[in-house]
């Protein structure tokens, strides 16, 4: 009887610590714009830098983001990569909970290779596109970006970021 309490009290402190903590969508789309405005190497570098317009990205399109970001659809892309006939590198953002007041964003690299020939899949074709997700490395997991709920202050806080690192 007493471990059949002791494993139910201890699954009611699991359920309520994962119960408690929600991140509100306006909260996550303030930090998606935080940390595409704090990633300097796109920043300073020249030209467009495309970030691809998935449930995040077109939360965040019409928020305060830097006007060296383009939104654009799947269909933009191939169009672009078309265009161009080049490969178009495109950033996707994605987040991870890590706890309660920890948020990690990262930015992910999806390469565009769109070519014009006939082709047959699922009948005739005339243009074909390759959407390659690049590898993440073998150095296990680091963010991009962190973000700490400050509880004095009432707001999350930029304490990680890749650039700003020690290297090791």
């Amino acid at each position: 009887m007493r471990i059949q309490t002791i494993l139910i009290l201890t699954f009611l402190n699991l359920n309520s610590f994962s119960q408690e903590f929600n991140i509100s969508p306006t909260e996550l789309d303030s930090l998606y714009v935080k940390a595409l405005n704090n990633k300097y190497d796109q920043i300073l570098s020249s030209g467009w830098k495309y970030v691809e317009l998935n449930e995040y990205g077109n939360r965040i399109k019409n928020l305060n983001v830097s006007d060296r970001y383009k939104f654009l659809t799947n269909e933009e892309l191939i169009k672009l990569s078309l265009k161009r006939n080049e490969n178009i590198s495109v950033i996707r953002l994605t987040h991870n909970i890590i706890s309660k007041d920890t948020i990690d964003i990262n930015f992910g690299t999806v390469t565009v290779n769109a070519k014009r020939q006939i082709h047959f899949n699922h009948g005739l074709r005339f243009r074909k596109a390759n959407f390659a997700i690049d590898c993440g490395g073998t150095n296990g997991y680091r963010p991009d970006m962190r973000f700490v709920f400050n509880e004095e202050k009432k707001n999350w806080e930029l304490i990680t970021n890749q650039f700003n690192e020690k290297n090791e």
